[in-house]
Protein backbone atom coordinates (compact mmCIF):
# COMPACT_ATOMS: atom_id res chain seq x y z
CA UNK A 1 0.00 0.00 0.00
CA UNK A 2 3.05 2.16 0.11
CA UNK A 3 2.20 4.04 3.47
CA UNK A 4 4.99 4.61 5.74
CA UNK A 5 4.00 6.99 8.30
CA UNK A 6 0.86 7.60 10.36
CA UNK A 7 -0.68 10.68 11.94
CA UNK A 8 -2.86 9.34 15.22
CA UNK A 9 -5.82 11.04 16.88
CA UNK A 10 -4.72 10.73 20.62
CA UNK A 11 -8.25 10.28 22.91
CA UNK A 12 -10.21 7.19 21.81
CA UNK A 13 -7.16 5.80 19.77
CA UNK A 14 -3.98 5.58 21.24
CA UNK A 15 -4.91 6.77 24.95
CA UNK A 16 -8.26 5.67 27.20
CA UNK A 17 -8.50 9.28 28.76
CA UNK A 18 -12.36 8.54 29.53
CA UNK A 19 -11.90 7.81 33.22
CA UNK A 20 -10.22 10.96 34.03
CA UNK A 21 -12.39 13.15 31.56
CA UNK A 22 -15.10 11.93 34.06
CA UNK A 23 -13.51 12.61 37.06
CA UNK A 24 -12.68 15.62 36.23
CA UNK A 25 -16.33 16.75 34.72
CA UNK A 26 -18.08 15.49 37.80
CA UNK A 27 -15.86 17.33 40.25
CA UNK A 28 -17.05 20.52 38.04
CA UNK A 29 -20.56 19.21 37.93
CA UNK A 30 -20.41 18.67 41.62
CA UNK A 31 -19.05 22.41 42.31
CA UNK A 32 -21.70 23.90 40.84
CA UNK A 33 -24.21 22.14 42.68
CA UNK A 34 -25.24 19.19 40.05
CA UNK A 35 -25.34 15.33 40.16
CA UNK A 36 -22.38 13.12 38.40
CA UNK A 37 -22.67 12.02 35.17
CA UNK A 38 -22.29 8.47 34.76
CA UNK A 39 -19.30 7.01 33.91
CA UNK A 40 -19.87 4.44 31.63
CA UNK A 41 -22.09 7.17 29.43
CA UNK A 42 -18.86 9.81 29.44
CA UNK A 43 -17.41 8.46 25.51
CA UNK A 44 -21.15 10.18 24.66
CA UNK A 45 -20.54 13.27 25.59
CA UNK A 46 -16.84 13.39 24.36
CA UNK A 47 -15.25 14.07 21.35
CA UNK A 48 -16.04 17.64 20.29
CA UNK A 49 -14.39 19.49 23.33
CA UNK A 50 -15.05 19.85 26.90
CA UNK A 51 -17.64 22.80 26.58
CA UNK A 52 -19.64 20.66 24.57
CA UNK A 53 -19.75 17.98 26.77
CA UNK A 54 -21.17 20.08 29.60
CA UNK A 55 -23.48 21.44 27.16
CA UNK A 56 -24.39 17.97 26.54
CA UNK A 57 -25.16 17.09 30.10
CA UNK A 58 -26.08 20.16 31.73
CA UNK A 59 -30.05 20.79 32.01
CA UNK A 60 -31.52 22.64 29.22
CA UNK A 61 -32.48 25.49 31.34
CA UNK A 62 -28.90 26.51 32.10
CA UNK A 63 -26.74 25.20 29.14
CA UNK A 64 -28.06 28.10 26.81
CA UNK A 65 -26.64 30.74 29.12
CA UNK A 66 -22.93 31.14 27.18
CA UNK A 67 -21.85 32.98 30.11
CA UNK A 68 -22.43 30.17 32.27
CA UNK A 69 -21.43 27.39 29.98
CA UNK A 70 -17.74 29.21 29.39
CA UNK A 71 -17.04 29.43 33.15
CA UNK A 72 -17.54 25.73 34.34
CA UNK A 73 -15.15 25.16 30.78
CA UNK A 74 -12.62 27.50 31.86
CA UNK A 75 -12.82 25.81 35.07
CA UNK A 76 -12.90 22.37 33.89
CA UNK A 77 -10.04 22.57 31.90
CA UNK A 78 -8.11 24.49 34.08
CA UNK A 79 -8.54 21.52 36.44
CA UNK A 80 -7.79 18.82 34.17
CA UNK A 81 -5.06 20.44 32.76
CA UNK A 82 -3.16 20.68 36.20
CA UNK A 83 -3.10 16.57 36.34
CA UNK A 84 -4.41 15.17 33.37
CA UNK A 85 -2.50 11.67 33.50
CA UNK A 86 -3.91 9.49 36.73
CA UNK A 87 -5.74 6.73 34.98
CA UNK A 88 -5.31 7.71 31.84
CA UNK A 89 -3.24 4.47 29.86
CA UNK A 90 -2.81 3.57 26.39
CA UNK A 91 -4.99 0.82 24.77
CA UNK A 92 -4.15 -2.73 25.44
CA UNK A 93 -1.39 -3.78 22.64
CA UNK A 94 -0.87 0.20 21.80
CA UNK A 95 2.83 -0.06 23.51
CA UNK A 96 3.70 -2.86 21.69
CA UNK A 97 2.35 -1.83 18.31
CA UNK A 98 4.62 1.29 18.63
CA UNK A 99 7.68 -1.04 19.62
CA UNK A 100 6.68 -2.85 15.99
CA UNK A 101 6.36 0.07 14.35
CA UNK A 102 9.83 1.76 15.25
CA UNK A 103 11.18 -1.91 14.32
CA UNK A 104 9.87 -0.66 10.69
CA UNK A 105 11.03 2.57 10.92
CA UNK A 106 7.19 4.03 10.32
CA UNK A 107 7.05 7.61 11.36
CA UNK A 108 4.56 8.52 13.33
CA UNK A 109 2.87 11.81 14.62
CA UNK A 110 0.05 12.46 16.69
CA UNK A 111 -2.80 15.58 16.63
CA UNK A 112 -5.34 16.09 18.76
CA UNK A 113 -8.34 18.27 20.08
CA UNK A 114 -6.50 18.77 23.81
CA UNK A 115 -4.46 21.91 24.02
CA UNK A 116 -0.68 21.73 22.64
CA UNK A 117 0.75 21.45 26.53
CA UNK A 118 -1.18 19.26 28.11
CA UNK A 119 -1.20 17.32 24.65
CA UNK A 120 2.77 16.98 25.35
CA UNK A 121 2.06 15.64 28.44
CA UNK A 122 -0.28 13.06 28.71
CA UNK A 123 1.93 11.66 25.35
CA UNK A 124 4.96 12.04 27.26
CA UNK A 125 3.61 10.39 30.40
CA UNK A 126 1.89 7.68 28.73
CA UNK A 127 4.06 6.66 26.16
CA UNK A 128 6.77 8.99 25.51
CA UNK A 129 7.33 11.93 23.08
CA UNK A 130 10.90 10.24 21.58
CA UNK A 131 8.37 7.73 19.83
CA UNK A 132 7.09 10.48 17.18
CA UNK A 133 8.18 12.53 14.78
CA UNK A 134 5.80 15.52 15.85
CA UNK A 135 2.96 15.90 18.71
CA UNK A 136 0.67 18.76 17.85
CA UNK A 137 -2.19 20.07 19.82
CA UNK A 138 -4.59 22.48 18.85
CA UNK A 139 -4.14 25.91 20.76
CA UNK A 140 -0.38 25.37 18.52
CA UNK A 141 -1.66 28.35 16.65
CA UNK A 142 -3.91 25.60 14.17
CA UNK A 143 -7.63 25.29 13.88
CA UNK A 144 -9.25 22.32 15.41
CA UNK A 145 -10.20 19.30 13.58
CA UNK A 146 -12.05 18.68 11.74
CA UNK A 147 -10.06 21.75 9.44
CA UNK A 148 -6.83 20.40 8.15
CA UNK A 149 -3.77 23.06 8.77
CA UNK A 150 -3.21 21.19 12.00
CA UNK A 151 -2.36 17.83 10.02
CA UNK A 152 -1.26 19.75 7.44
CA UNK A 153 1.88 20.60 10.20
CA UNK A 154 2.47 17.15 11.85
CA UNK A 155 2.56 15.97 7.90
CA UNK A 156 5.26 18.84 7.08
CA UNK A 157 7.07 17.71 10.16
CA UNK A 158 6.99 14.19 9.97
CA UNK A 159 8.58 14.80 6.36
CA UNK A 160 6.64 12.53 4.32
CA UNK A 161 4.36 13.00 1.12
CA UNK A 162 0.24 12.38 2.27
CA UNK A 163 0.27 9.63 -0.08
CA UNK A 164 2.65 8.02 1.94
CA UNK A 165 0.47 8.65 5.10
CA UNK A 166 -2.28 6.76 6.90
CA UNK A 167 -4.55 8.64 9.13
CA UNK A 168 -5.64 6.23 12.02
CA UNK A 169 -8.53 7.98 14.49
CA UNK A 170 -12.11 6.92 16.37
CA UNK A 171 -14.61 9.16 15.13
CA UNK A 172 -16.47 11.00 12.17
CA UNK A 173 -14.64 14.10 13.59
CA UNK A 174 -10.98 11.72 12.48
CA UNK A 175 -12.26 10.54 9.16
CA UNK A 176 -13.33 14.52 8.20
CA UNK A 177 -9.64 15.67 9.44
CA UNK A 178 -8.36 12.77 7.30
CA UNK A 179 -10.70 13.51 3.90
CA UNK A 180 -10.13 17.82 4.73
CA UNK A 181 -6.67 17.24 4.35
CA UNK A 182 -6.40 14.41 1.48
CA UNK A 183 -5.27 11.39 3.78
CA UNK A 184 -6.07 7.88 3.36
CA UNK A 185 -7.90 7.04 6.49
CA UNK A 186 -8.92 3.70 8.93
CA UNK A 187 -10.95 3.85 11.93
CA UNK A 188 -10.63 1.63 15.10
CA UNK A 189 -13.21 0.28 16.96
CA UNK A 190 -12.32 0.00 20.54
CA UNK A 191 -12.84 4.26 21.12
CA UNK A 192 -15.24 6.75 22.01
CA UNK A 193 -17.89 5.20 19.49
CA UNK A 194 -19.44 2.03 18.36
CA UNK A 195 -19.11 0.41 14.95
CA UNK A 196 -22.61 0.73 14.58
CA UNK A 197 -22.60 4.62 15.17
CA UNK A 198 -20.20 5.11 12.69
CA UNK A 199 -20.94 2.86 10.03
CA UNK A 200 -24.28 5.43 10.32
CA UNK A 201 -21.78 8.09 9.63
CA UNK A 202 -21.08 6.69 6.73
CA UNK A 203 -17.36 5.39 7.51
CA UNK A 204 -16.61 2.29 5.93
CA UNK A 205 -12.84 1.35 6.79
CA UNK A 206 -12.07 -0.13 9.98
CA UNK A 207 -9.67 -2.30 12.07
CA UNK A 208 -11.01 -4.27 14.92
CA UNK A 209 -7.93 -5.01 16.97
CA UNK A 210 -4.88 -3.01 17.41
CA UNK A 211 -2.67 -6.20 15.25
CA UNK A 212 -4.61 -5.20 12.23
CA UNK A 213 -2.98 -2.11 11.60
CA UNK A 214 0.32 -3.62 11.21
CA UNK A 215 -1.27 -5.40 7.80
CA UNK A 216 -1.03 -1.59 6.20
CA UNK A 217 2.71 -1.56 6.89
Amino acid sequence: MGYRGILFDLDGTLLNTLADIGFYINRTLSRYGYPPFPMDKVNTVVGWGLKMALYKILPEDVREDDAYLSKMTRELIADYNSNPVIKTVPYPGIIDLLDELARRKVVLGIFSNKSHPVTLQVVDKTMGLSRFAAVLGSDAGFPRKPEPEGADEVIRRMGLPKSEILYIGDTIMDHETAQNAGLDDITVTWGFRTRKQLEEQGITRFVESVDEILKYF
